[in-house]
């Protein structure tokens, strides 16, 4: 089977997988039927799989280092989302948070076959086991980051609504706020000793193999202010100054930011080329 198939197919399988959410939620019907959850479960799995060999199949680790191009860069994250996401349903059964994630990690996976590859100059040849390690922790942080977004959507969503007390069906399959928050907060933490984790590694590994920190980079830049923020956000929350509403609207801001880090001047310049 071309290589190409195979994120399509997780993708469609996905897209499926948020019709039958979104049908139950609509329907009024109970999400916690065991049968319904082992056919998303499954069906999860077997995204996950169809994605894990796409990127299996594209070879971007080879004995000697690991090739990362915009598509596997994508793919990988996109990787570590779905495999977050199954953790959750196991852990949590948090099929609420699949109303939006689920439509979305379906689109990435349809459009990956058609992200340019940019030639040599939107490719990235790891030079050592500090580069490498670092490029992973970065697509790790992504995601964790990007679990964390759409958790602070849901409390925004979920927190209007009952403001204006209107409870949608949607806003039914939701987990409470207090659970919520609670998930947020947890994620948001991961969040920032992840992107801490990235940025050292990445700094370690400029002095190793180069003996200069090249922090003048639009990369460099954007990932310290969005760990600013995110930082920032927990000294708050510690304090108990804030409420959920203003911290999910800044860590939106701060995976904004990680998102333009990489992925979105890296399409632009592929783009480009």
């Amino acid at each position: 089977m071309d290589v190409s198939l195979f994120f399509p197919i997780a993708g469609l399988i996905t897209l499926f997988s948020a019709y039958l959410i979104w049908s139950s939620v609509l329907k009024g019907e109970t999400s916690h039927d065991t049968r319904f959850e082992s056919l998303l479960m499954t069906l999860q799995i077997l995204a996950t799989l169809f994605t894990l060999s796409g990127i299996v199949l594209l070879q971007p680790i080879t004995s000697h280092d690991i090739h990362f191009t915009l598509v596997t860069a994508a793919a990988t994250a996109t990787l570590f989302v779905q495999v977050m996401y199954l953790f959750g349903l196991l852990r949590h059964g948090i099929q609420g948070l699949g109303l939006f994630l689920l439509p979305v990690i379906a689109i990435l996976l349809l459009v990956i076959p058609v992200l340019p590859e940019g030639g040599s100059s939107s490719s990235i040849e790891t030079t050592s086991i500090l580069h490498s390690s670092h490029l992973l922790t970065s697509m790790l942080a992504y995601a964790v980051l990007t679990m964390t977004a759409f958790h602070a959507i849901m409390h925004l969503l979920l927190d209007q609504a009952l403001k204006q007390k209107r409870i949608h069906p949607v806003i039914q399959a939701m987990p409470p706020l207090v659970k919520l928050e609670k998930l947020m907060l947890t994620l948001l933490h991961w969040s920032v000793w992840l992107i801490a984790l990235a940025i050292l590694t990445g700094l370690v590994w400029q002095w190793v193999d180069f003996s200069q920190f090249a922090l003048f980079t639009h990369k460099i830049l954007l990932a310290l202010i969005s760990f600013a923020v995110l930082s920032w956000l927990l000294h708050h929350q510690r304090k108990a100054a804030w409420h959920g509403r203003r911290t999910s609207q800044w860590i939106l801001v701060a995976y904004c930011l990680m998102i333009l880090a990489y992925f979105g001047v890296h399409l632009i310049k592929a783009w480009l080329h």
